[in-house]
């Protein structure tokens, strides 16, 4: 039988139940790894690869840079390939690239080469400059370091993005697209198990990346729901 692209797990395999691995999640945080940089007649666009153990295996997953993950179609889950190294489910991935590129007749502006991009910096203050951590109220809130798709609005949302880092009193939003400072923010986070809604309000943005700073805009919570803080908590 064909593989098929799988509605609940997002990978490929034949169309028995038994085929299907459930719910593939990480179990441990996302490596950048591959990348590539493309050029159709309208825009410029990066493709990735993210790589994760998922127990004894390994899961890659593309991503359009900064913040957009490559979906089956029919948009329902993100796309999944699935081999017992992290080689090979990398390889997978990008030979899903390489026809993709093929087929669709954009060009390539560079080599398919391995690009190191380290994880996202820390980022708090309105000028970029990393730091360990926020207080509120006295106490530390750690910034953790972690990739989650998202959705943002002013009042719903709407507009796809991803995390650079959290803490429990806040997040950092990776995104071209910031609202103003001292908006209210609406988010719905994409975690590996569940969905978790947030509000909050921008407390500075930055418009255009910089060397070594994501475009994106720093968000405080208010309230703070006890299902994040648990999400927070449990990030090593």
């Amino acid at each position: 039988m064909k593989p098929n692209w799988c509605l609940l797990c997002g990978s490929r395999h034949a169309p028995r139940r038994t085929d299907c691995a459930g719910e593939i999640l990480a179990t441990a945080p996302e490596r950048h790894g591959w990348r590539v940089t493309v050029e159709s007649p309208s825009r410029v666009e990066a493709y990735g690869v993210l790589v994760a153990p998922c127990g004894d295996r390994w899961r890659a997953r593309i991503l359009t840079y900064p913040n957009v993950l490559w979906t089956i179609p029919g948009g329902a889950v993100s796309m999944k390939f699935l081999a017992p190294t992290p080689r090979e489910a990398e390889q997978a991935a990008v030979a899903f690239i390489e026809k993709h590129i093929s087929r669709t007749g954009i060009s390539r502006r560079d080599a398919l080469d391995p690009v190191q991009v380290g994880p996202f910096p820390p980022e708090d203050r309105a000028d970029g400059r990393p730091v360990a951590a926020r207080r509120t109220r006295g106490a530390p809130a750690r910034r953790k370091v972690r990739t989650i798709p998202l959705r943002f609005g002013p009042s719903k949302p709407e507009r796809r993005a991803v995390t650079a880092n959290l803490s429990e009193t806040g997040l950092f939003v990776v995104t071209d697209d910031p609202l103003r400072r001292g908006s209210p923010v609406e988010i719905e986070l994409e975690t590996e198990a569940y969905s978790v809604r947030v509000s909050g309000t921008v407390l500075w943005n930055r418009r255009k990346p910089e060397l070594g700073r994501l475009a994106g805009m720093g968000i405080r919570l208010e309230p703070v729901p006890a299902l994040y803080t648990q999400y927070v908590r449990q990030i090593p």
